[in-house]
């Protein structure tokens, strides 16, 4: 039974492969984090009060440990995260201090480089890793609409599921982005020849020509969030722009692509990339079917198995 997360939100997640939790921690501890990075911004001389400072298009800040972080660890944000891996089986589930938050990501706009993907560079990708249970995008500013929120690809969970389990050996994520790109939505989303290297975040100014006008951009993107591809074996895939306020969370499936988007409004966008890493691997085939979490039920049903059929995909190393 979920802790936190509505029925429908998890039926949501289980459909498109995100669903958004709204105060997953405290708005004020949330502002606190933002007013800690300006600090950090300053010292890279970016200042709130002086726009004309603004020059990056986005800042990454590193992986910080910091006692400001703690306010964000919750009950709610822990019970939301188990609802879909499993009670007791995230690895910082009952880490409430020295939490490790991800890399922050500032985007000031107007054009916000980097691609199609999804992530997990720090591992070999397996059906069954246990590296990236979900994706955390945490937000500590509000992102309204064109306020340069993560847009995610419904549905291409599906893609990443049946690409790995056709690869019991593994998979580097630049060979996994590559073979994923393959399938003709997918394909016709990506557009340009993007790179799919281990770097997922670096755009080579081929990639990125300033001959490609907003408008092109945006007439293109329109066309997938405007529209759902219903693909021939049976699941649905569509863009939508995720948006919040401070002390909202987006929880993905590790297996999610996503993408930046334009900064349009100008105001600066403050985010982390966390992941939650769960104590084992995923298990396809547990003795009682109610023990399986809910992304391992979305992945077995990518894979086409019914309830009681068992999966025969095993991982070679």
């Amino acid at each position: 039974m979920s802790k936190v997360l509505t029925e429908a939100q998890v039926q949501h997640f289980k459909e498109k492969g995100w669903v958004k939790v709204e105060g997953a921690y405290p708005r004020e501890e949330a502002l606190k984090v933002q007013d800690f990075l300006w600090g950090e911004l300053a010292k890279r001389g970016i200042h709130k009060e002086d726009k004309s400072s603004w020059t990056e298009p986005v800042v990454r800040l590193g992986n910080y440990v910091d006692p400001i972080m703690d306010g964000l660890n919750s009950e709610r944000l822990t019970g939301a995260i188990e609802d879909l891996l499993g009670e007791g089986r995230w690895q910082e589930g009952k880490m409430m201090q020295g939490a490790m938050w991800g890399g922050y990501i500032i985007n000031f706009g107007p054009e916000i480089p980097g691609g199609w993907h999804y992530d997990g560079s720090h591992f070999r990708h397996y059906l069954d890793s246990w590296e990236q249970g979900l994706l955390l995008v945490c937000l500590f500013s509000s992102v309204k609409k064109g306020g340069s929120g993560t847009l995610v690809a419904e549905g291409s969970h599906h893609i990443v599921s049946k690409v790995l389990a056709q690869h019991p050996e593994g998979m580097g994520l630049g060979e996994a982005l590559r073979e994923c790109g393959k399938h003709p939505w997918l394909s016709e989303l990506i557009g340009k020849k993007q790179s799919a290297s281990d770097d997922i975040y670096a755009d080579s100014p081929e990639q990125d020509k300033r001959e490609q006008e907003k408008l092109s951009k945006k007439e293109h993107l329109a066309k997938f969030m405007d529209n759902t591809y219903e693909d021939p074996e049976g699941y649905s895939l569509r863009v939508v722009e995720t948006t919040g306020e401070p002390g909202d969370l987006v929880l993905c499936h590790p297996f999610l692509y996503h993408a930046p988007s334009a900064n349009e409004l100008g105001i600066p966008r403050f985010m982390c990339n966390r992941v939650a890493p769960t104590h084992e691997r995923m298990n396809f085939n547990r003795e009682n079917p109610a023990d399986y979490s809910v992304v391992e039920q979305m992945i077995r049903e990518a894979l086409g198995l019914k309830d009681g059929e068992r999966c025969e995909w095993a991982r070679v190393e």
